[in-house]
Formats: structure tokens, sequence, C-alpha cells
């Protein structure tokens, strides 16, 4: 029977927790874990996104990666970097890494070769978050420099190139450091993203045109978000404790002739870079414009949500987890396996090699294969890329090249 898992770490606890997303228990835990939040990532088996076969994570004392199989405790494999790499992500269909460092670098490495495809100058000061989007055609990144960038993925693995890559697209409209990116589902033309900072606000992004959508204003820092995955609604987790609930969509009243029977029609929050006030949304009487989830005791760290979107996870500073259902606002369970802050929360569908190494069947299933990761670039002239193109034109008729997979 499918089920799903829940995998959280902590900077203070160095171990990575696998546990039962309605009860809490404790299927396994992985040691010699210390990464800083963004730092850890899901490898899925190639082209079979919702089926996870690693875990990698950028440790935040040494210049090294791990990396996990669900059928040991220990550390499967040890990468070591050039530098030390304080976020890390891995593209959707599992055919890229990405890392960035506290000087502004960002790596990208091919997984199945391990080849570095890429070294570049991406922001001014640290990169705090790396995401891909949904096709895998872009790498976006947040920096403490108040800035996100917005790179082509085929840009940066053009071998003809030599010179520094540009960002297809810059977003400075943020006045303090980034703290967490989302990338809607689709391709390229149809995404949008959203964007949190220390600055109190929420800006959400057309990714085809590159204009900014809507700022939401919030009370206090925002620094985790989440976004159902139907785009209904976000969550925004704030220092003060509380996590915010804001609906993209709002019922208006229609004072024209209608065929239905109904006078109230749904129109999108927003829009043309508009400013909407989380606190006003959330005092309205109308209840689908927003609210607010109390019950943790320290400020919220991270989110995350379940398969079918009607519970939240919410992790906080004291260790605490809590899971809540959506619809009512109640909480559900509350339980802590950690003593210091949880950083990184994930759920996903429990893998086959989880319920081999619980039943010591492990070597029925194989480890999935992971290549050495390259530090530096002098072998990539020497091999091929394995990856596969089709063809996409923006917006304004540019045509690109957008990664499709691994041949």
């Amino acid at each position: 029977m499918l089920s799903e898992v829940v995998l959280c770490s902590s900077t203070t606890d160095s171990i990575i927790n696998v546990l039962d997303f309605r009860t809490g228990t404790l299927y396994t835990s992985f040691k010699q874990n210390n990464c800083f939040k963004h730092a850890l990532a899901l490898i899925p088996y190639p082209g079979q996104c919702d089926r996870i076969g690693l875990i990698i994570s950028a440790q935040a004392d040494k210049s090294l990666l791990h990396i996990y199989s669900f059928q040991k405790d220990q550390v499967h494999l040890k990468f070591i970097c050039p530098e030390k790499i304080v976020a890390l992500v891995v593209s959707n269909r599992g055919a890229f890494c990405a890392g960035g460092t506290d000087n502004g670098k960002i790596y990208i490495w091919e997984i199945s070769t391990g080849i570095l495809c890429k070294v570049f100058d991406g922001h001014y000061k640290k990169i705090n978050v790396l995401k891909f989007t949904s096709d895998d055609s872009a790498l976006i990144s947040g920096s403490e420099d108040a800035g996100v960038n917005v790179w082509l993925l085929t840009s940066l693995l053009d071998d003809s190139v030599d010179e520094t890559p540009s960002p297809y697209y810059t977003w400075s409209e943020h006045s303090l450091p980034i703290t967490d990116i989302w990338c809607g589902i689709g391709n390229f033309n149809t995404t949008r993203v959203l964007t949190s900072s220390l600055d109190h606000t929420c800006k959400l992004w057309d990714l085809a045109t590159g204009y900014l959508l809507t700022t939401f204003i919030f009370p206090t820092v925002i620094t985790c978000i989440i976004v159902d995955p139907a785009e209904r609604m976000f969550f925004g987790g704030g220092n003060d404790n509380l996590i915010y609930q804001v609906y993209l969509y709002r019922k208006q009243e229609n004072r024209g002739y209608s065929a239905t029977n109904s006078n109230e029609e749904i129109i999108a929050v927003g829009g043309t870079g508009s400013i909407e006030d989380v606190c006003e949304i959330s005092s309205s009487k109308d209840n689908r414009k927003g609210n607010v989830f109390k019950g943790h005791s320290s400020s919220i760290t991270t989110l995350a949500l379940s398969y079918d979107a009607t519970l939240l996870l919410s992790g906080s500073q004291d260790g605490t987890l809590m899971i809540w259902d959506i619809t009512s606002k109640q909480m559900i369970k509350n339980f802590s396996h950690y003593k210091g802050p949880i950083t990184n929360l994930f759920t996903f569908i429990k893998p086959p090699d989880l319920v081999s190494s619980i039943n010591n069947l492990s070597n029925k299933i194989p480890i999935q294969p992971i290549q050495l990761f390259q530090r530096n670039t002098k072998q990539h002239s020497e091999q091929k890329i394995n990856v596969e193109y089709v063809n996409i034109i923006l917006n304004d008729n540019t045509k690109v090249k957008v990664i499709f997979g691994l041949i």
C-alpha cells in the first residue's frame, strides 16, 4: 500500500529522520549529517519524479556532499566539493544538481555522469536558496543581496560560450535578503514564481514575461513559503510563531446579468503589480481571503504539504513538528524528534528501498547508481552531457531550447 513519509533535518542534531506522515512513528534515521536550510535535496530515479532513490545534503562545516540510501543509516557516498556548499537543489527529473556558495558562486553537476557542467558567479553575496522550474528549463536563485535571478539552463550548459552567463531575468524589487522561492507547475510560458524576503513581503511573478504581479505585505518576516498544487492559496511561516494562509482568488459580487443563480464570481487577487495587505485580508469577514494557524511557540522555519494538499506540515525553531488540517485550521498531530530548529522538511511516497530495509530485504532492490561529482571542469570538453532538448518560443518570440530529460 502506498503511504506518505516525512523527511526532516535539523542544524543542531546530526541526523536526518524519516517519519510516518500520520502517526509520527520513526522509520529510520541517517547519521552524520549537519546541513543548513535549503542544503538538502532528494534525488528521484531518472524520469520517475514520484520515486525517490537517494538523499543528498551539503555539510555545513565541510566542503562535502553526503549521499544517503534508504537501505542503510550511514553515509552511502561522500563527494568532495571545490568549496563549501550552502544551498542545494536537484532538478525535478533527477538530471542535474545545483549548489550555491557563501560568495555567490553556483555549481551545476550532471548526476548521471558526475560532470561539473558550469561554475559561475550568480550573485554578489551568499546564495540562500536555489530552485528549478517544474519543466527544468530554468534555475532560479535567491541571495542575501536581495536579488532573484532566473537562469536558462540551456545557456548555462552551452559549451560554445566561455563568457560568464547572464540571467534571463533579474528581479531586484525585494529590499532585504531572500528567504525562500516557490515555482509553480507548468512550462516556462505558464509558470508563476513566489518569493519571500526579510522585508516582510512575498512577491508573485509571471515567469513568461518577468513582470511582478502582486506584492503581499505581512506584519512579520516570512521565513518559508509553500503553495498548494492547484495554486489557489499559499502559506507563509512567520517569525511571530504564526502561519499565514493567503488565498490567491476571492469572491466578488457580480452586478451584471448572469445566466446562473449566483451573484458572485471568483476573481484572481492582485495582478499588474498591485499590493495586498495580508493583515487586512486575514481580518476580513470573507474567510476565503486568508487565515492564520496558531499553535507554535517559536518562529516557523519550514513548511510542506501532503500529497493531496489537505494537510499542512510545519517545523519550528524549537524542533516541534505539527500537522494541520487545512480546512478546519485545527492541529491534528504534534511531535518532536529534535532539540533544535527543523531546517528541511519534505513529504513523498514511501520508497520501496525503505520498505525493504525495514524487512531486511535490501539486497533485493539495488541502490540507485550515482557517479562521483567532479571538482573542476577540465574534463567537461572531453565528455558529452547526455541531454535531450525541445524548442519552445517565449512571449517575445525568442526561441530557446529546454532540457527534456536524459537520453
